[in-house]
C-alpha cells in the first residue's frame, strides 16, 4: 500500500480477547452484543494491527502488540495464541528485528507496547524480575513515547498497574533506546503526533504523511469501527468525554481532508475511509479488510 514516498504494510501480533464490558464502557450489553458476539466468558476478540512504514533509509513500526512474555495465567485471561506473532509477521515482509529503526506507540498499555521487549531464550530465568531480564525486541530502534505517558506508566496507581508492566518499559530506558516527546511534534520526518488524551492522560494519535497524503492512526480513542458511535468508548478511558470530543474532531478532519484511518484493534477492518452519516460518521470504503495478513503477505 503506497502513501506518497512511503510504503505501508500490516504487521500482526495476533488476536487477543478482552472483556466486552471493558471494551464498550457505558453501553449496555444488549446493545453492543448486537454488533459483536462475546464468548462464554463475556470476552470479545480484538486484533493487534501494527503498521509497518517503509521510508527511504528506515523502517518504522507503529505499535508493537502484546508480545509473549506473559504468565500462563495472563495468557489464559487474554486468550493469547502463538500462531501469529509480530517478529514472524515482519519476516514475511523480509525484515529482521534489527531492520526496524524506530518504534512509536499511541500509549504504553501492555497490548500496544508489549511486543517491544522480549525474554532472551523465550523465558525469564527463575528468581529474576521480568524487568531485569527483558531486552528490546528491536535492538537498533529508537522507541518514542510521550513524557507524560512514560511518567504515568512507570509510576502506576492501583488501577493502572495491571496494564503498565515494568518488563515492557524499563528495558528500553536501561538500554538507552528511549526518546521522550513533549506534546505535539514530528519525531521522524513524515511522522506527526498529536496528544489527544482521553484514553490515557497523554495518549497520542499518529499521522503518517507524504506528498499530500495522510493516514491517521488514532489508537484507542478509535480502536474499532463500532467506536464511530459517539458513546461507544472503553470503560478504562481516563476521560471518556475527551475521548468522544477528540475522536469526533479526528473524524471531521479525516472526512474533510480525505485521510485514511488505520484501526489497531478492529477484527473486521484495518484501513477505512469515512463519510458523513445521519447521526455519526459511517464507513465509506474499506481500503484494507480483515484477513490482510494472509491475503497481502502470503
Amino acid at each position: 500500500m503506497k502513501l506518497g514516498k512511503f510504503e505501508l504494510l500490516p504487521a500482526a501480533d495476533g488476536p487477543f480477547k478482552l472483556d466486552g464490558g471493558m471494551m464498550f464502557g457505558i453501553v449496555p450489553k444488549p446493545l453492543w452484543s448486537k454488533l459483536v458476539q462475546p464468548d462464554d466468558l463475556n470476552r470479545v476478540t480484538l486484533q493487534t494491527n501494527c503498521m509497518l512504514v517503509r521510508m527511504p533509509g528506515r523502517n518504522l513500526l507503529v505499535e508493537c502488540g502484546m508480545g509473549r512474555k506473559h504468565s500462563e495465567k495472563l495468557r489464559g485471561i487474554y486468550g493469547l495464541q502463538d500462531e501469529v506473532q509480530l517478529v514472524a509477521s515482519l519476516a514475511k515482509a523480509g525484515l529482521k528485528p534489527e531492520d526496524i529503526s524506530a518504534v512509536i506507540c499511541t500509549h504504553l498499555h501492555l497490548d500496544h507496547v508489549g511486543g517491544g521487549t522480549r525474554f532472551p531464550g523465550g523465558a525469564c530465568p527463575a528468581g529474576m524480575a521480568p524487568a531485569d531480564c527483558a531486552v528490546p525486541t528491536f535492538p537498533n530502534a529508537v522507541y518514542y513515547a510521550q513524557r507524560g505517558e512514560w511518567e504515568a506508566a512507570t509510576h502506576p496507581n492501583p488501577i493502572t498497574k495491571a496494564t503498565y508492566l515494568p518488563e515492557n518499559l524499563i528495558p528500553l530506558q536501561r538500554c538507552g533506546r528511549l526518546e521522550l516527546l513533549d506534546g505535539d511534534c514530528e519525531p521522524v520526518p513524515g511522522i506527526r503526533v498529536r496528544v489527544t488524551g482521553g484514553h490515557t492522560d497523554h495518549h497520542q494519535a499518529i499521522f503518517v504523511e507524504s506528498e499530500g497524503q495522510c493516514i491517521a492512526f488514532p489508537g484507542d480513542i478509535f480502536p474499532l469501527n463500532y467506536s464511530l458511535r459517539p458513546a461507544y468508548n472503553t470503560a478504562i478511558d481516563h476521560h471518556p468525554l475527551d475521548t468522544m470530543r477528540e475522536k469526533m474532531r479526528l473524524f471531521d478532519d479525516a472526512i474533510r481532508n480525505n485521510w485514511l484511518l488505520w484501526l489497531y484493534h478492529d477484527p473486521q477492518f484495518t484501513v477505512i475511509k469515512l463519510k458523513h452519516g445521519k447521526d455519526y460518521p459511517e464507513v465509506a470504503e474499506v481500503v484494507m479488510p480483515a484477513g490482510w495478513d494472509d491475503a497481502m503477505m502470503g
